[in-house]
C-alpha cells in the first residue's frame, strides 16, 4: 500500500476560511512569526543521514531481499549463512559459494553503487557495502522479528541497525520498526508502529513514526492514515526543536500549520488539481513566495525522511 505524492509532501488537508467579523468588538488575528528556514536547518543533520549513497543502494536492491522481512516472509534453510551477489549476466542476485564471514543463521546481500536510470547496480559493478538479515523471532510464539544491519564498507561504518516486526491478531496485522541510523556524525533513532485491518480491497492502514536525534535534540513525529474504501488519506506531523514545535495537521480539504500551538497558516487544496496550493495566514493574507518555498522545503525534507521507514514497515 503506497501513499500518493501530494499526501507525502503536504500531508493532505484543507479548510474553508470562515468569514471574519468586522464589528467594533472583533479581535484581529495575532500574526505568528515562524522561521521555516531555521527549522529546516535544525532538521537537516537528521535528514542528511539518508542522503548517503549506501541508502540509495539499499533501497534500490530492496526488492531482492524484502521477502525475508515482510509479513509472512521466512528464511529458507538453504540460504542461511549464504551471501548473495549481483550477477550481471542474469541481472539477478545469486549465491556466491566462495563468500565467507556471514554470521550463522544470517543472510547477506552485497550492495553496489546504484544506477537509478536502469534500476540496477551500475556497471561495472562497484561494491559499496552489504545488508545482513537475521531472524530474531519466527513469529510462532511472538511477533516475527527480523534484524537488518546495513554496513558501508569503505570507509567502514554500520549505517543502520534496526528490527522489523510483524504480528497478526484477530484479523488485524500489526507492524513496527525499532532501531537507529547514522552517518558517523548524527545518530537517528526510529520508533514506528502501525496496523492494517479490513478485508482485501477494504484496508485501513495506520502508521505512527517518530524519528529523533540521540541525544534528544530534534524529533519528527508523524501519523499517516489511509482508508481504502473511501480512498481517503489523512495525517499529521509534529516537529520539535529548540523548545519549539511546528505541526502540520490534516483538516477538511487542507491542513493547518501551527507554531508553538498558534495557527501560522492554512493550506488550501485547490478544486482544480492543476492549480497551486494556497497558504493563508489567519487574517486571510497569503504567505510570501519565500515563506511558501521555505515551508514546503521543510515539509518535503521531513516527510521524505520519515517515509524511508514507512516504506520498510508496510505489510
Amino acid at each position: 500500500m503506497r501513499f500518493n505524492h501530494s499526501f507525502r509532501i503536504a500531508l493532505a488537508a484543507a479548510v474553508t476560511l470562515a468569514a471574519a467579523c468586522h464589528d467594533s468588538i472583533s479581535v484581529e488575528p495575532v500574526p505568528v512569526s515562524f522561521d521555516a528556514a531555521h527549522a529546516r536547518a535544525r532538521v537537516e543533520p537528521l535528514a542528511k543521514i539518508f542522503d548517503q549513497p549506501i541508502f540509495t543502494s539499499f533501497q534500490g536492491a530492496l526488492t531482492y531481499f524484502e521477502s525475508y522481512f515482510r509479513s509472512g516472509g521466512s528464511f529458507p534453510p538453504d540460504v542461511k549463512g549464504k551471501t548473495f551477489v549481483f550477477d550481471a549476466a542474469s541481472q539477478s542476485y545469486v549465491i556466491d559459494p566462495t563468500a565467507a564471514g556471514v554470521p550463522d543463521g544470517n543472510v547477506r546481500f552485497v550492495l553496489y553503487a546504484w544506477d537509478g536510470g536502469t534500476g540496477r547496480p551500475a556497471t561495472p559493478l562497484n561494491r559499496v557495502g552489504h545488508v545482513d538479515l537475521a531472524e530474531v523471532s519466527t513469529g510462532a510464539t511472538a511477533p516475527r522479528q527480523v534484524e537488518i544491519l546495513v554496513v558501508r564498507e569503505s570507509p567502514f561504518l554500520p549505517v543502520a541497525d534496526f528490527v522489523v516486526m510483524h504480528n497478526a491478531v484477530n484479523g488485524v496485522s500489526g507492524f513496527g520498526i525499532e532501531g537507529s541510523a547514522t552517518d558517523g556524525f548524527t545518530v537517528g533513532i526510529v520508533e514506528l508502529d502501525g496496523s492494517q485491518s479490513g478485508a482485501a480491497g477494504q484496508h485501513h492502514l495506520v502508521y505512527n513514526v517518530t524519528l529523533s536525534t540521540s541525544p534528544a535534540d530534534v524529533s519528527a513525529a508523524e501519523q499517516l492514515v489511509y482508508d481504502q474504501p473511501t480512498a481517503s488519506q489523512t495525517g499529521g506531523l509534529v516537529l520539535s526543536y529548540d523548545g519549539h514545535t511546528f505541526s502540520n495537521q490534516s483538516v477538511a480539504n487542507g491542513a493547518e500549520l501551527k507554531f508553538d500551538g498558534n495557527l501560522y497558516a492554512r493550506v488550501l487544496f485547490p478544486t482544480n488539481p492543476q492549480d497551486p496550493l494556497r497558504y493563508l495566514r489567519p487574517d486571510g493574507t497569503s504567505l510570501t513566495p519565500d515563506e511558501i518555498t521555505n515551508v514546503t522545503a521543510l515539509l518535503n525534507r521531513t516527510v521524505a525522511t520519515n517515509f524511508f521507514w514507512v516504506n520498510l514497515a508496510w505489510p
